[in-house]
């Protein structure tokens, strides 16, 4: 009996896309290489069936891109998410890259750009013949490129009937520059009743986590939220030490 094969899905999450195409850039800057040397660089022998997947999901948020002579470099659009020339930009880029797998596209479409359940997602996957057992790796894949989406755009889409402000604390009004909507990666019926979420939001440099873990599935939602940004943390730490490499060399 033939192997069912997936559909086309990235097999990295955008925040894990960011992390392999850092390493890159570090690597090669702004310079084209050859595939297989890509694939060293991401820490395997040559191009195997594990290198290629990896590279292919860098390529499918367009971190990385086709370059002559059968070469790869890392795209501008990663350079704008890694050395921001604002936080503004690098929010834009971050949802460009998010929207760009064709399968994230497709959901957005389906739920009109709300975020289903995964039970939901999980049928909607295997009635569009996804293998078994690659649905958790897809949906891992979804929930950690659009929590990473959620608080660096300043996005949240409520639940039905439950408006923003109630369900965060936040005025419906527009933020301040730079202050950051909060964004609530979960919300279980105690906590609507409680009015009591809990916010993961990256603020100017940091983290800022807030309100009340109730039960398992809650911290199971902090922990993956958390672990989206840390991409964040990274990026910001390396950007200074980055112009003062390109400083000295300047002079």
């Amino acid at each position: 009996m033939a192997r069912v094969r997936s559909p086309n899905y990235p097999a990295l999450s955008l925040p894990e896309a960011i992390s392999r195409v850092k390493i890159i850039h570090d690597a090669e800057q702004h310079l084209a290489a050859p595939k297989d040397v890509i694939a060293k660089h991401l820490g395997y022998n040559g191009l195997n069936g594990a290198a290629l997947t990896a590279v292919s999901a860098i390529g499918k948020y367009g971190l990385i891109e086709e370059a002559p002579g059968d070469k790869m470099r890392v795209s501008p659009l990663a350079v704008t998410i890694l050395y921001p020339p604002s936080p503004a930009e690098k929010a834009a880029a971050i949802k460009e890259a998010a929207s760009k797998p064709a399968l994230f596209v497709e959901i957005d479409k389906e739920w009109e750009g709300h975020r289903p359940s995964d039970e939901n997602l999980r049928s909607y996957l295997i009635r569009r013949n996804f293998a078994v057992d690659a649905i958790d790796r897809v949906i891992k894949s979804y929930r950690e490129t659009m929590d990473l989406v959620t608080p660096d755009s300043g996005v949240y889409t409520a639940p039905a009937n439950q408006p923003l402000a109630a369900a965060t604390g936040v005025p419906k009004s527009s933020p301040k520059p730079g202050v950051t909507i909060p964004f609530v990666t979960h919300i279980d019926s105690q906590m609507l009743s409680d009015h009591r979420p809990f916010a993961v939001t990256f603020v100017g440099d940091a983290i800022d986590i807030a309100g009340r873990i109730s039960d398992e599935e809650s911290a199971d939602r902090l922990i993956e939220a958390v672990s989206a940004l840390k991409i964040l943390l990274r990026a910001r730490v390396v950007a200074p030490a980055q112009s003062d490499k390109d400083e000295e060399a300047a002079n």
